[in-house]
């Protein structure tokens, strides 16, 4: 008797006992699921599964389904067309403001779908997913941060569909682009909870730089650009430093990202005649476009200039250098005169060899434009019979080399870094935020 309800006493305990394990654990794996471990590792999922990141925080203006204003330029590059129709077809609706000077189009297109056609017209859509994913990413930044403000406020356009803010709808939307949009929708960039200057660019020499490469560049209130070495090398160079930079840029190095790339050296000629022309073509247009861009010398010092010719070219010369080796000023020298050039795209268009051979990394030959491939080179002199006739460049990057580099991400994508990874590579302690 006394066995049995001993027994029933131990089945009662053991019952009342697993009731209190129900109850208890719900609520131990809801507070860690809520509350991860200090120092929780990521983990990295299998190779066939798809990969988001969990945005950090949340950015409300412009909104998820916010459109944006797409000023459609020309074939000659201006805002006026000369007639309502146009080759390509476009999303979203059109509107035409007719002036005296020709058509003004804008299309109004939603943001996910603008990037459509954003992605494939900046990064071949045969690049590895997680550097699509990686360039919708920062064209949707770029987007957004263009989109707080008009560039055309007459015709209330935010950014246009050239080079100049980013290239649209040139090539149509693609499988793997769209997949990369889709798979991105809403994600953006913040530093300090502000959208961030999402730049990218084609392919570096082994280093980046800051924003300081333009006029109204400030890296202090970019410090997310602040320009490194792309690559293993851990070794640390003041490329500011003429020396140091030409030791560099002459020498490829192992462990940079896009060693075996076209585009990672180069090395072309320009002459004296060449860059003479170039000021004529040039200058005056710089000048009026930037405020103190060209400068002429006066005395010690450089002033607005109120003329640009200085007749026969004599010399050429660099000045100084931004972070990471960029050529920041150039002295140009001739006989009437001295200008001083100052930023990358200015300096690009002065040393321009339009028609001429530049002789690339992997031993092929490219046809030179109006613009250098990028701001980061030496020159070194070119003599006949004691006489200064030309430079030879010796150079790397394609693009002002500022902000990502879209052929670094495409390597760090095949090397199986993800695209979060890739853009926290490039941009320095920024965050992932979605568009409410």
């Amino acid at each position: 008797m006394y066995r049995r309800r001993l027994k029933q006493k131990a089945m009662l305990l053991a019952v009342l006992l697993g009731f209190l394990i129900i109850l208890i654990m719900p609520g131990r794996e809801r507070e860690e699921k809520s509350a991860p471990e200090e120092g929780e590792k990521l983990v990295i999922p299998q190779e066939d599964e798809e990969y988001t990141a969990v945005p950090e925080e949340t950015w409300t203006m412009p909104d998820a389904d916010a459109g944006i204003r797409v000023l459609l330029l020309a074939e000659d590059g201006g805002i006026w067309h000369e007639e309502q129709e146009l080759e390509r077809e476009y999303p979203g609706k059109l509107q035409y403001y007719e002036e005296e000077e020709g058509w003004v189009i804008v299309n109004e297109v939603p943001l996910e779908e603008y990037l459509c056609r954003v992605v494939p017209s900046e990064m071949p859509s045969s690049y590895a997913g997680e550097a699509l994913k990686a360039q919708a990413v920062c064209a949707r930044t770029y987007a957004v941060w263009q989109m707080q403000e008009y560039a055309y406020p007459q015709y209330e356009a935010h950014v246009n569909d050239s080079v100049t803010y980013q290239v649209y709808n040139q090539i149509d939307s693609q499988e793997t682009t769209r997949q990369a949009v889709e798979a991105t929708a809403g994600q953006i960039m913040l530093y300090e909870g502000r959208p961030v200057k999402a730049y990218y660019f084609a392919t570096s020499c082994g280093s980046t730089t800051d924003e300081n490469i333009w006029e109204k560049g400030n890296r202090e209130q970019t410090p997310y650009i602040a320009g490194r070495r792309t690559g293993t090398s851990e070794s640390v160079k003041d490329l500011t430093d003429e020396d140091t930079f030409a030791g560099f840029i002459r020498r490829k190095h192992a462990g940079d990202l896009e060693i075996s790339e076209p585009w990672y050296r180069w090395n072309c000629y320009v002459s004296l005649e060449q860059i003479g022309q170039n000021v004529r073509n040039w200058a005056k247009a710089r000048m009026d476009h930037s405020a103190d861009g060209i400068l002429w010398k006066d005395g010690e010092n450089y002033i607005l200039p109120e003329q640009y010719e200085i007749g026969t070219m004599e010399k050429a010369e660099i000045v100084t250098r931004n972070t990471g080796g960029a050529v920041h000023e150039l002295l140009l020298t001739g006989s009437d005169g001295v200008l001083k050039v100052k930023y990358e795209y200015n300096i690009r268009l002065m040393l321009g060899i339009p028609g001429g051979v530049i002789h690339k990394n992997d031993g092929s030959e490219g046809e030179g434009g109006n613009l250098l491939p990028s701001g980061y080179f030496v020159m070194e002199p070119v003599e006949e019979d004691g006489e200064l006739k030309g430079y030879r460049l010796w150079g790397g990057g394609l693009g002002h080399g500022a902000g990502m580099s879209q052929n670094g991400a495409r390597v760090l994508a095949e090397e199986g870094c993800r695209y979060d990874e890739i853009l926290q590579y490039f941009y320095h302690e920024i965050q992932l935020a979605g568009l409410e």
